[in-house]
């Protein structure tokens, strides 16, 4: 069980939710105890409301989350105008309220166009798992806790309004990793001069992976009392073709076993084989994931080596 499965969440439940119905499935069908479950992690947090994508790893997947994580996202949802809560969705109560709404459909498209088309730099919302000084800030938030965050520069690759029926309008969007669609929401109604909040959120893709490929927690649950294996779904995804999508360079069998001896001279005549124009780079061994190599300043190094 080394790799992931692509899970189509259903609201009401979180991402690390998902991680424990999942591993007590496991324990009940193989009847054994939590300390003999694969380990798990996930590739992104989706909100408890928010629906769609959520890659589980497995095994040793999970020393691939923060390349999962650092992948973009596609979403589709609804927005709001005219009223907002303290989080930005429709999980708490309604904290401000605006009596301007959107003029058209056609204003709103060329609003969300225009912010493909610069910087967009986004405060993280208190009401999220980001981490200042070790704890999660929406446990600071519980406590009525505020401290001050840093704007993160966000990438929005694709930003279209669908519909509009005041005072909700259907939206896709691709961004980088770490944008917060509750939060890009309220700053998108800011520029009309009225605020918003996230009506309903749905992952389409993470990564290269696609919420089509995905199964649900039932299907998941149904397959293993079927006593049929999750690693041989059409939901699973082997670890050799986790990062599929990175950029690559090949290894001699050779040169695959100079890199796990920390042999670092045969990394620069590996990687310049390849014509990846990256700062990190995936190393394979006839269609192995053996290694990833990342560039700091100048230097080549070693970040990851994965010994079977």
């Amino acid at each position: 069980m080394n790799g992931a499965l692509l899970v189509h969440k259903h609201p009401g439940v979180s991402s690390f939710g998902v991680i424990e119905h999942l591993q007590r499935e496991w324990m009940k069908n193989y009847q054994i105890k939590k300390q003999d479950v694969p380990k798990m992690g996930h590739g992104g947090t989706l909100d408890p409301f928010a629906t769609g994508l959520l890659v589980v790893l497995f095994g040793r997947g999970v020393k691939l989350a923060r390349y999962f994580l650092g992948s973009a996202k596609s979403y589709e949802g609804v927005m709001r105008f005219g009223e907002t809560t303290i989080p930005g969705d429709p999980t708490a109560p309604i904290s401000e309220v605006s009596n301007i709404l959107p003029q058209s459909l056609n204003q709103l498209q060329i609003l969300a166009h225009s912010l493909t088309l610069q910087p967009y730099f986004q405060t993280p919302p208190m009401h999220s798992a980001k981490k200042q000084n070790g704890k999660p800030l929406y446990q600071l938030a519980r406590s009525g806790i505020e401290v001050d965050r840093k704007a993160q520069l966000c990438q929005l690759m694709r930003f279209e309004i669908s519909e509009y029926s005041a005072p909700r309008a259907s939206f896709k969007i691709q961004c980088s990793s770490g944008t917060y669609i509750r939060t890009l929401t309220q700053d998108f109604a800011k520029t009309i001069g009225s605020v918003a909040l996230l009506d309903s959120l749905h992952r389409t893709a993470s990564g290269i992976f696609k919420i089509q490929d995905a199964w649900t927690m039932d299907q998941l649950s149904e397959a293993l009392q079927a006593d049929k294996k999750w690693n041989e779904l059409p939901c699973w995804i082997p670890f050799h073709s986790l990062l599929q999508n990175y950029p690559r360079a090949e290894a001699t069998p050779e040169e695959k076993l100079a890199l796990f001896q920390g042999k670092q001279a045969y990394l620069l005549p590996i990687l310049e084989k390849s014509n990846a124009h990256s700062n990190c780079i995936a190393i394979y061994s006839q269609n192995e994931l053996i290694a990833i190599a990342r560039k700091a300043g100048e230097t080549w190094g070693i970040e990851r080596v994965f010994i079977h």
